[in-house]
């Protein structure tokens, strides 16, 4: 028994048995009835009992003696068959668990298997390895063996629990992965005694967990953001977020810590789409997959297009148990796709443009080429002069409205050159100002920032007086009621960093450092607020009321300032006016001479003396200016058709060379290409001047030497003519 004091439930054992020894001795089947008093876990130990079982025998005779033994001997027999219940449930323990047991005695450095761990070997009892460090090297991968005799002997040494996952060398199975946990057993002195240890195969968890792991790294390494969630509540404040992968970070700027615990709406904002969300909320509600693109915010606040797939995922039993959401950020998508729209709309602009440009133009030569010729009839009425100046400015205004939409929507390709900014626009601002009304109080240009030099740059100057244009009839319409308009232009160095510019800069290419020359316009309108600012510059968007504008002009203001290799600024707020300021490389240079109208010399110098020119126009007026015009110039004959077909039959029936085939490009049934190649490779004409409504230059045949081609776009000057002209006479090597 133990030395200390013996508690209730060891009296009440010795009560129990003493009565159960005495009813034995009468002659009474005492022992069950002892048994059953007494749960599995609380039967004293067997030395125990003999003991007490002795000390009640004290003074007993022979029989009582003889009785006695054989009760005894029954209970023994009791605590034999629990042993053996005992044995059995701890292999099954085994068994079921999938461990194999093994107990080292450190005293007698011997280790003992159980059968579970001999089986799970393929191993005998008589091939039974009892010391520990052989079996370590006998059994444990070498590159694990290190690891696992320090990890024992720490065990044996302090007391410390082992826990160890290592490779074990099976006899017939190969490598396998093993899980060891033991503790240690002290003596009464605290001394390590021994180690039980209990070890099981986790091959299948090895695996898993490499699966696992493997998965993590697929989805911490694919640019869509994944997470998963609860599969409820549905209703708000909806599942928690159970998973985020690294995308999801990147993109959104959650942390997975701070998105764990929290619910998919936390990525919802101003802007995203209630319809949307109902639609989510429809589909999630029926346990159904959807896909759906809506705007999402990162945590920053800045919103993004997300394109959004939710399935549910159900367990064996066909029970939901998360969602699952990949979401992928489509925001440059979306933008190439608007792209897209925006270029098939400028394409329909574009053969709109195309199929108006050359009757248009037709139009507009006919005006200044009779406009030219009047000017010389007015010569002394300089009211009537000025009248005339102002139809044949408009005529120019004319054409290159056509060439900047021409140019907006891909017809035509600007025609940069050396421009000094401040005369150009002061040249806008003086014709703007009849634009406006009076209730505008327009300043002068201003000048800022200049050293002296003129402010050149390498610009299309019809393009750039539209920009300009746009942007002050922009500021006119932002002043309904009246106020004040500014147009200034000046330089600045500008770095990388551009940290010389207050306010938001607009670029479609980031902007080199360096000198640039600038022109801003100001006004004291209605002003724009962020969200506008950050559209104005879209093609077809306007805060206008409709028929009052298209979209179209601070489209083409970006799409020439990008093209020009410069930036956009843009500060404004609402009530607080706008300035929009064109930021274009400076360049050193001389400033391209203006083309001038004026009165022409005759070529009679040049010409032979019975020169002949075929004109081939379609458009009867246009033909007869140009007939006229030629015959100013000093051609004897001028023959006009208006359809191709009819050039060559008329040039053969002539019988002598043409001195001068001035021909349309586009004609009905034959072409002026077509015309030029007939008449030169028939020796008919040597000197031609393919004119043309419409922008570009079309290919022609190659030619033969000595042939002579200019080309002239409509509408065109007199003196633009008669350069063309004197062009194709006058002798090789003469200066122009």
């Amino acid at each position: 028994m133990s030395n200390l004091p013996p508690t209730s439930s060891e009296f009440a054992y010795e009560t129990a048995y003493a009565e159960a020894l005495e009813a034995a001795l009468a002659g009474q089947p005492a022992l069950p009835s002892f048994f059953e008093s007494w749960e599995a876990d609380a039967w004293p130990p067997a030395a125990d009992l003999i003991r007490l079982h002795t000390r009640l025998l004290q003074g007993r005779d022979d029989v009582a003696q003889e009785r006695a033994a054989s009760f005894l001997a029954e209970v023994l027999a009791q605590y034999d068959a629990r042993y053996a219940a005992l044995r059995e449930d701890f292999a099954s323990l085994e068994r079921l668990t999938s461990v194999g047991t093994w107990k080292y005695d450190v005293q007698r450095q011997y280790l003992s298997w159980s059968d579970r761990a001999l089986a799970e070997l393929e191993m005998s009892r008589e091939e039974t390895v009892t010391d520990i460090n052989l079996g370590i090297a006998h059994f444990v991968h070498p590159d694990d063996r290190e690891r696992v005799a320090a990890a024992y002997a720490r065990t044996v040494a302090e007391g410390a629990e082992l826990f160890q996952e290592f490779r074990l060398l099976h006899p017939t199975q190969g490598v396998r992965h093993r899980q060891c946990r033991g503790e240690a057993r002290r003596d009464a002195a605290g001394q390590v005694t021994q180690v039980f240890m209990v070890s099981r195969d986790v091959t299948e968890d090895v695996a898993y967990r490499e699966h696992i792991r493997l998965l993590e790294a697929v989805l911490d390494n694919i640019h869509d953001a994944v997470l998963v969630t609860e599969a409820e509540p549905i209703d708000p404040p909806g599942p928690r977020i159970l998973y985020v992968n690294r995308a999801f970070e990147q993109m959104t700027g959650y942390t997975a810590l701070e998105a764990i615990g929290q619910t998919p709406r936390m990525l919802q904002g101003p802007e995203t789409s209630a319809e949307a969300r109902a639609r989510i909320r429809q589909a999630l509600q029926n346990w159904q997959p959807i896909t759906i693109e809506l705007i999402n915010y990162r945590k920053d606040g800045h919103p993004f297009w997300s394109e959004l797939a939710i399935v549910p995922i159900a367990d064996e039993t066909g029970y939901y148990t998360h969602w699952v959401a990949v979401q992928r950020d489509v925001t440059e998508r979306r933008r190439i796709e608007a792209q897209q729209r925006q270029r098939s709309r400028l394409e329909s602009v574009g053969q709109l443009s195309a199929g108006i440009a050359h009757n248009f133009n037709n139009l507009l030569a006919i005006i200044q080429g009779y406009g030219e010729m009047i000017r010389r009839d007015v010569a002394h009425s300089p009211q009537l002069l000025r009248r005339l100046e102002s139809i044949l400015r408009a005529v120019r205004r004319g054409s290159e409205l056509v060439q900047e939409l021409m140019v907006f929507s891909r017809q035509r390709d600007g025609q940069p050159q050396i421009l000094d900014v401040c005369r150009a626009a002061q040249e806008v601002l003086d014709m703007a100002r009849r634009l406006l009304p009076a209730e505008i109080e327009v300043d002068d240009l201003s000048l800022a920032s200049l050293t002296g030099e003129s402010l050149l740059a390498h610009l299309d100057a019809s393009r750039f007086s539209q920009a300009l244009l746009n942007l002050i009839l922009n500021a006119r319409d932002a002043m309904p009621t009246g106020g004040h308009l500014t147009v200034t232009v000046g330089q600045q160095t500008v770095t990388n960093a551009l940290t010389q510019l207050t306010a938001r800069v607009v670029y479609a290419h980031p902007p080199e450092p360096g000198d640039y020359v600038f022109v801003k316009v100001s006004d004291t309108g209605v002003g724009m607020d962020a969200e506008t600012q950050q559209r104005i510059f879209e093609p077809f968007f306007t805060t206008k009321e409709v028929g009052r504008g298209t979209g179209l002009g601070l489209a083409t203001v970006y799409g020439f300032v990008g093209e020009s290799r410069g930036f956009i600024t843009v500060d404004s707020a609402p009530r607080e006016g706008t300035t929009i300021g064109l930021f274009f490389p400076l360049v050193q240079g001389t400033p391209a001479a203006e083309e001038a109208s004026g009165e022409v010399k005759l070529l009679s110098a040049l010409l032979p003396a019975d020169a002949t020119a075929l004109i081939v126009e379609d458009e009867a007026e246009l033909g007869a200016f140009l007939s006229e015009t030629l015959s100013d110039m000093g051609f004897k004959t001028v023959h006009h058709v208006q359809d191709g077909a009819e050039a060559i039959p008329l040039t053969k029936r002539l019988g002598s060379p043409l001195a001068l085939v001035v021909t349309d490009r586009s004609l009905p049934h034959v072409t002026g290409p077509q015309i030029i190649a007939e008449l030169a490779n028939r020796g008919l004409c040597e000197r031609f001047l393919l004119i043309s409504g419409l922008p570009g230059q079309e290919d022609l045949p190659e030619l033969p030497p000595g042939v002579r081609l200019e080309r002239l776009q409509k509408p065109f000057s007199v003196k633009q003519l008669y350069r063309a002209v004197q062009g194709l006479f006058r002798p090789t090597g003469a200066p122009s």
